[in-house]
């Protein structure tokens, strides 16, 4: 078991400013959402059985619409693949969120995450970077509503999950200058 990891330690500062600078985000953000998401627990795992948006390895595009059948199935529909394993385990591991920054398997995937397991994204490395990476995007797609479409996908400007993180950047910025 990986212990969490304390911004007051340079090495876990160092790891986040690496991971935010390759994609022009602030450290001090990154930290925050970190907190927000896992409480700085590498090994933070969350299903999401409810979850609809999934992505086929096959074919690298997004998965097809769900029956409604399928939505919080535990198995996977006969057209669903995996990288490696069983089509099951891809398809419960899509939707659930891992590591530092509760990175999405499925938002993974369609970043481009192609280690056969996704329970790669516990390492804290792993996990940073594609949670970067999709902060990134969200950062350059809606700018001032990055954050809360980090959490619910799409911007939700002063939502609770903003002003928590916000909160935290207050928190840890004394401790990245």
């Amino acid at each position: 078991m990986r212990i969490p990891f304390d911004f007051k330690d340079e090495g876990c500062r160092s790891k986040v400013t690496l991971a935010a600078q390759r994609f022009s985000l602030d450290p001090v953000l990154v930290a925050a959402i970190v907190m927000q998401e896992s409480n700085g627990w590498p090994d933070a795992f969350r299903p999401e059985p409810g979850w609809k948006w999934f992505w086929d390895v096959k074919n690298n595009k997004p998965f097809r619409k769900l029956y409604q059948s399928e939505v919080g199935a535990l198995h996977a529909p006969e057209d669903f693949h995996s990288l490696m394993g069983t089509a099951d385990q891809e398809w419960l591991l899509q939707r659930s969120s891992f590591g530092l920054m509760q990175c999405m398997g499925a938002v993974a995937r369609e970043l481009g995450f192609r280690a056969p397991y996704l329970s790669a994204l516990f390492d804290p490395f792993e996990g940073l970077q594609w949670g970067c990476m999709k902060l990134g995007q969200l950062t350059s797609q809606y700018a001032g509503g990055a954050i809360s479409a980090y959490n619910a996908g799409s911007p939700h400007v002063g939502s609770d999950y903003e002003v928590s993180v916000l909160r935290w950047v207050e928190r840890l910025r004394p401790l990245f200058v």
